[in-house]
């Protein structure tokens, strides 16, 4: 019989520890290692690194599936509260940031009744809320007077203080009142966008706020 060259049986050697060989390259092989130490040797090393004994096996591919199967369970959770983050600020944005609707002529006008109560009709669409201030003494011209500012404000989503304020029987109308005690001291009304807390640190002031003021109504 023909002697078989050791790399030929080397290159042969992984698909017959894996057992994926016929039967007449294993009874090759088989023969060729009886008589071959150099083979054997490489048989030897080649079965250590290729062959994972079953009871070493499984409890691997069991740790493996348990940190992938967490993991996974673990990228959900995150994947959960990234979109939950998202929308709750999509919906604190559209539904709760206010911004200053800008004055007209036509959109609000200052009333001061029979009975000396302010009132401020507002005939724009909707509005979110009202900022006022209460009247406080500002030097207009070298003289002191009471002043409020006032100015509406609105949400990117439709306000609901249409249905709120308003009876059916005035939808066109929205008015804003300021307390009688109130009403009888104040001098002039001015329409502004204004920041009290920019105010509180000093970093606005009601002199500057005045500037960029609007008068809407004097008395």
């Amino acid at each position: 019989m023909k002697e078989i060259k050791c790399t030929i049986i080397q290159d042969v050697l992984p698909l017959y520890i894996d057992e994926v060989v016929n039967q007449d390259t294993k009874e090759m092989v088989d023969q060729h290692l009886k008589h071959c130490e150099k083979c054997q040797r490489e048989y030897e090393t080649m079965k250590r690194k290729l062959f994972i004994p079953a009871e070493i096996k499984a409890p691997l591919i069991k740790q493996i599936n348990k940190k992938w199967r967490k993991k996974k369970v673990i990228i959900s959770f995150a994947s959960i509260f990234t979109t939950a983050i998202v929308l709750l600020g999509a919906f604190s944005y559209i539904f709760h940031y206010e911004r200053v609707i800008p004055y007209s002529k036509d959109l609000i006008e200052i009333e001061m009744k029979n009975d000396n109560q302010l009132v401020s009709h507002y005939y724009g669409k909707s509005y979110s809320s009202v900022s006022e201030t209460h009247p406080m003494p500002i030097e207009i011209d070298g003289e002191k007077k009471n002043v409020s500012f006032i100015s509406y404000k609105e949400t990117i989503a439709d306000s609901p203080s249409r249905n709120i304020i308003n009876n059916e029987k005035n939808l066109n109308e929205q008015d804003y009142i300021w307390e009688f005690s109130e009403s009888e001291k104040i001098d002039a009304v001015y329409y502004v966008d204004y920041d009290e807390h920019k105010i509180a640190t000093g970093k606005d002031s009601w002199d500057s706020i005045l500037k960029r003021a609007v008068l809407i109504w004097e008395r």
